[in-house]
């Protein structure tokens, strides 16, 4: 069953980190929305979220109660909700190498590359290369949810609290390690196991926030009318400190729990129509985007080429209008159906019996 603010929240951080690649093309360089200037963290909460949801979904199944068929079909489930999304793009980005869209070819389709991003392990921290930019988080969250039984196990147990310091830890060691690209925490090399280890953190601090959402003393501070405004207002006077990635991150599962508990102004931000159906494409938009974006500014420079210039707004907005569409039928057409299609692989070629679940 989705939770709408959580789904909303998702959506947001979906859109936050589009609007942060945008000016990364050159040509849209004008276009840098200050707001979003660090809205890489946007990805920390998509680590944080996962845990969380993650753990609302399967922890009695995987975690509390495990078995070997249970774990199995937790990995394929997760493998039915990222891989056919994640092949769909990577086949189209391996093209658009192959023809040289971009203008140039960086990435090697030498067979690691190409092997290690079929199965989905590329940022593993051996120096193989994600074909389709973005997918680097995914291929973490794939270690992640190998590793779930065991990261709950130690979230639900009397070590949390070395887990939780073992979490923030690392997030330190990320941020202080130089490799930050738009800010501290801003790592997603592929040749170093602090992209993995970052992912790693965050699933963790999901996954903890989810064993204190039923704590009284968690709802008293954050259910309340006051819970989701505070913890905005936190999260963005964190954010004006020139190196506050790591403040920021650790204030992250508070939002997610504040969306989780789904109160008045949580509900009115989150999860109204605009931002749960943001929510419900943010995948394709997180793995889309940057493609739609150097379309865009491919067409952009060839109009400046013919002397038609004044119009880059408009193009932005055809860039934000496509980007929609493509990740509206991406959802349906690759998402679901995938999604769908290996289910029906997994039941042998057997339709699902109806439940009184099968909705959610």
């Amino acid at each position: 069953m989705r939770i709408a603010s959580l789904t909303g929240l998702r959506g947001i951080a979906a859109v936050s980190v589009l609007l942060y690649h945008i000016p990364h093309n050159p040509a849209f360089a004008q276009f840098a929305i200050p707001l979003f200037s660090r809205a890489y963290l946007a990805v920390d909460l998509f680590f944080i979220l996962s845990g969380f949801v993650i753990s609302y979904g399967y922890y009695e199944r995987v975690a509390r109660n495990p078995s070997a068929k249970r774990y199995g079909d937790f990995l394929v489930n997760r493998m039915a909700r990222v891989w056919p999304l994640h092949f769909v793009v990577t086949m189209v980005f391996t093209a658009r190498i192959l023809l040289n869209v971009s203008g140039s070819q960086t990435i090697a389709l030498d067979a690691p590359n190409l092997l290690t991003n079929l199965l989905m392990v590329q940022s593993w921290g051996w120096g193989t290369q994600p074909i389709a930019g973005n997918s680097w988080s995914v291929s973490t969250e794939v270690a992640a949810y190998l590793l779930y039984p065991l990261i709950a196990a130690l979230a639900f147990s009397r070590w949390a609290w070395a887990q939780l310091a073992l979490a923030v830890g690392v997030l330190v060691l990320v941020a202080a390690s130089g490799r930050g690209a738009s800010g501290p925490l801003d790592v997603n090399d592929s040749d170093t196991v602090l992209t993995l280890l970052r992912c790693l953190a965050g699933f963790s601090l999901g996954v903890i926030a989810y064993r204190c959402a039923d704590r009284d003393w968690c709802r008293r501070v954050l259910a309340g009318a006051t819970g989701f405004p505070a913890v905005c207002a936190a999260i963005a006077l964190a954010l004006l400190l020139p190196v506050g990635d790591v403040v920021v991150v650790c204030l992250m599962p508070l939002l997610v729990l504040a969306c989780y508990y789904n109160g008045a102004a949580a509900r009115a931000v989150m999860a109204n129509r605009v931002s749960f159906h943001l929510g419900l494409i943010s995948y394709s938009i997180y793995l889309w985007h940057p493609l739609v974006r150097d379309i865009a500014a491919r067409a952009m420079t060839v109009a400046h080429g013919r002397g038609m210039t004044g119009w880059d707004g408009l193009f932005v907005l055809g860039m934000l209008a496509a980007t929609w569409l493509l990740c509206w039928a991406s959802y349906h057409l690759v998402e679901v159906q995938g999604h769908r299609a290996i289910k029906w692989l997994q039941r042998g070629g057997r339709r699902a019996a109806p439940t009184a679940g099968a909705a959610a």
